[in-house]
């Protein structure tokens, strides 16, 4: 025996047959642009943030985390991931400390 299921819509078929058109011209970065922002943005795993500072694992990471202190995080898909820019200038390492 099998039951009749309505899935539930969160949007009307108005809503879903609607096209927003996006001002591509501010959307677009040229080469260059994106170089530079990727100089200032590399994400590394908390695992692998903790091989680089020379930690034996990433147990104080998230104790830190966990205790709103320590190196901003960032989270997605489940996963932890750290900015290695942004942690290398708190600790005042590298050529852009």
């Amino acid at each position: 025996m099998t039951k009749n299921k309505k899935q539930l819509s969160l949007f009307s078929d108005e809503q879903l047959g609607r096209k927003i058109n996006l001002n591509t011209k501010i959307n677009i970065l040229d080469d260059k642009a994106v170089n530079k922002l990727l100089e200032n943005f590399q994400m590394v795993s908390s695992k692998q943030l903790a091989l680089i500072l020379s930690k034996p694992n990433d147990d104080s990471l998230r104790v830190a985390r966990c205790e709103n202190r320590g190196f901003t995080w960032y989270k997605h898909d489940g996963s932890v991931y750290y900015n290695l820019p942004e942690v290398m200038r708190e600790l005042k390492v590298g050529l852009n400390a």
